[in-house]
């Protein structure tokens, strides 16, 4: 069982590349570590510290497991990452009623089960974070994101409910939001669903605001650290600018 001295993160989505990079970067700076995904394959980084668990984050069966393991095993939980997600490119024309279901339930729901059911072990550390993976199309309109979009800025919202929540209620959580634009990882150059063409001087500018996990994982990092301990409710844009050129349209 961990004491106050050894942290304890969870991070979902662990199986992709900003969860494979933000695994590696706590469990070398002397984090215990819990990564979870819906499939788990067998090329994971390894280390002494990090463990991987089997978790649907849709399903609110699994979660209540997660949290009655984490504190079973470690007495407390230091930081959530809800980092697990699905991407697809629709319109409103193009985007089935099914897809739009999918996309709220994996992006968005998963971050409120993962916050409900987590809170009482995050209630046991001194000093918690939570850490909302959302994205730069909930801070702009971008046509091709309909449902991608919707659940992202859900995510923002919930952030902001709960970090009023622990603060006015004095809880040792804060809770915070980042917002990446294009990632550099298979999730985003295998998305599903219809891009809209480009000329290849738009396509290099697109390209040009991408950054690779390794970007978006110091600020997660930074999120959970005492360096942060004063920022609560807070969108932190990962984004080289993006949300304020508008480069897509």
């Amino acid at each position: 069982m961990s004491n106050e001295n050894n942290r304890v993160a969870v991070i979902t989505g662990a199986a992709g590349g900003v969860g494979q990079s933000t695994v590696k970067k706590f469990a070398e700076n002397g984090y215990t570590v819990i990564g979870t995904d819906i499939r788990l394959t067998e090329d994971l980084f390894e280390h002494p510290c990090v463990s991987y668990q089997t978790c649907d984050v849709t399903s609110e069966s699994d979660w209540m497991a997660l949290a009655k393991s984490t504190v079973a095993d470690h007495g407390k939980l230091d930081v959530l990452v809800n980092n697990a997600a699905i991407l697809m490119t629709y319109t409103i024309e193009t985007s089935s009623l099914d897809d739009f279901k999918q996309m709220m339930e994996v992006n968005s729901t998963s971050v409120f089960l993962g916050m409900k059911y987590m809170l009482d072990a995050l209630k046991k550390s001194s000093a918690a974070s939570i850490v909302n993976l959302s994205s730069s199309s909930a801070l702009a309109g971008y046509p091709h994101f309909i449902a991608y979009g919707a659940a992202k800025a859900a995510v923002r919202s919930l952030t902001m409910s709960v970090a009023v929540h622990c603060q006015t209620n004095q809880l040792p959580i804060r809770c915070n939001s980042v917002h990446p634009d294009g990632i550099l990882t298979d999730m985003v150059t295998h998305m599903k669903g219809e891009f809209p063409e480009m000329t290849p001087d738009q396509a290099m500018k697109a390209y040009s605001f991408a950054c690779e996990p390794e970007a978006v994982t110091d600020v997660i990092y930074f999120l959970a650290s005492h360096e942060s301990r004063h920022i609560n409710g807070a969108e932190i844009r990962v984004d080289n600018s993006s949300t304020i050129q508008m480069p897509y349209l």
